[in-house]
């Protein structure tokens, strides 16, 4: 059997099946107990009833054993009640009533000093147990064997009541430590919470990190380890942004050359190979865009001024060459993306908007108390609702021309859910493309985390 997947179902599972072995023993080990002192406690009883047999014995003139009183005990007068005496002496033998013609077995020699016990086979039960002493009345007479016995059936009934008892409490009490158990371990693993939303702040903003000093001992090298490997991707992504912005400004230069170039070649063969240029300038105008950002920080990229950035790179592109951009978006309102995925996630929907706009692209956002909305519309065809969510999976092309792959829309989407956001597609007033991006405002959060 597999263990469950869960730490908490698991934790509590180990401790549910320890703590019932543990009871099971316990019940087995009480009950022996219990059995052990109800038959010292008869024994007792028993050997209470041998000294009074003892107190009231004599022998006559033929050495018979004689007793100058019965024990009180009624028991003793009623035929197989259970409990019986027997007094054995060279000239014969006296006997309770309550033995009437049954045999009393003596299990073996009594001891020498004290009584002796033993359990045997009863005269009229299953089993009794039996106290058995040698004694003399005097320095020289003969010995006496006195026996006195009890059925352990009583016993028996004892320890199964007891048993029944004790198995129900037993069970009541499995389930108070469970239910403690749970406590435990809900408080136990309550600062892994910690570390689950120390992560979500991590996956939100490339610079956050989780803190090593407000977690247990046992967790700190968890959060150590992560920190590592953050720092370590961290440096990745700079290196790889360090070799795009080189390569960017590599290309720069030729690409400008060859435009010079271009524009000495007839105008047919020039318009085609300026498309085409137009196109690799553009990449490389969007890359240094991304690459030439600041370090992310917590406070967010600035709506507009990432928008005007990403216009000024559409503006040279040859499906944004003869469109009107508009950025409708208020200043200083911040967007919970650092600095880096907002120029992806916007770049990729601005992009999209340029390449199918007939002649308008606008980007405009607001604050309120719902939290930030912002939205890109254009004035193209539009996508109808039916392929709406088709349009946000990854590597799907609606159109089919072009030297496109089909990526933008869901890596924008990407970046916004990564973020706590949320991408819709609907339809704009004109009739195109609305591309709605929402960030719902936590109600702890203040209006500050949002703006400058």
């Amino acid at each position: 059997m597999r263990p469950p997947r869960s730490l908490n179902a698991r934790l509590l599972a180990f401790a549910g099946m320890a703590m019932a072995v543990a009871l099971v023993v316990a019940w087995l080990v009480l009950g022996l107990l219990f059995e052990r002192h109800a038959e010292r406690q008869l024994r007792a009883e028993l050997e209470r009833h041998g000294l009074a047999l003892v107190a009231a014995l004599a022998l006559d003139a033929e050495g018979r054993p004689v007793l100058s009183a019965q024990p009180f005990d009624p028991r003793f007068t009623r035929p197989s009640s259970g409990l019986y005496w027997r007094v054995t002496a060279p000239g014969g033998e006296q006997r309770s009533r309550s033995l009437w013609d049954g045999e009393l077995t003596a299990p073996h020699a009594p001891p020498a000093i004290g009584w002796g016990s033993a359990n045997a086979a009863g005269p009229f039960e299953a089993r009794v147990l039996v106290v058995v002493r040698d004694i003399q009345l005097t320095s020289q007479g003969p010995q006496i064997l006195v026996e006195v016995a009890g059925d352990r059936a009583p016993l028996s009934e004892a320890r199964n009541s007891f048993g029944r008892e004790s198995a129900i409490f037993l069970a009541v009490l499995w389930l108070a430590l469970s239910l403690a158990a749970w406590v435990q371990v809900r408080l136990g693993l309550t600062p892994l919470d910690a570390v689950r939303r120390e992560l979500d702040t991590l996956q939100r903003s490339s610079s956050a990190r989780l803190s090593e000093d407000g977690h247990p001992v046992e967790i700190r090298p968890l959060t150590e380890a992560i920190n590592g490997l953050a720092d370590a991707r961290a440096r990745d992504m700079h290196r790889a942004q360090g070799r795009a912005r080189d390569l960017a400004h590599a290309l720069k230069t030729p690409l400008t050359a060859l435009r010079f170039q271009i524009d000495a070649l007839d105008p047919e063969t020039a318009r085609e190979l300026r498309h085409s240029l137009g196109l690799v300038t553009g990449a490389v105008e969007g890359e240094l865009a991304r690459a030439g950002g600041r370090a992310s920080d917590r406070s967010g990229a600035d709506a507009a001024t990432t928008a005007d950035r990403l216009f000024a790179v559409i503006a040279r592109t040859p499906d944004g060459a003869g469109l009107r951009l508009v950025n409708q978006t208020p200043a200083d309102l911040r967007l919970p993306l650092d600095e880096d995925a907002a120029l992806e996630a916007l770049g990729a929907i601005l992009e999209n908007a340029a390449r199918h706009a007939a002649t308008t692209v606008v980007v405009a956002a607001c604050l309120d108390a719902r939290g930030l909305r912002l939205e890109i519309t254009d004035d193209g065809p539009g996508i109808v609702e039916a392929e709406r969510d088709s349009a946000l999976s990854r590597g799907v092309r609606l159109d089919e021309g072009g030297p496109r792959h089909g990526l933008g829309l869901s890596i924008a989407r990407d970046f916004v859910e990564a973020s706590g956001g949320t991408l819709e597609l609907g339809e704009a007033d004109g009739g195109g493309l609305k591309v709605i991006l929402r960030w719902t405002r936590d109600p702890a959060d203040d209006a500050s985390a949002l703006t400058a």
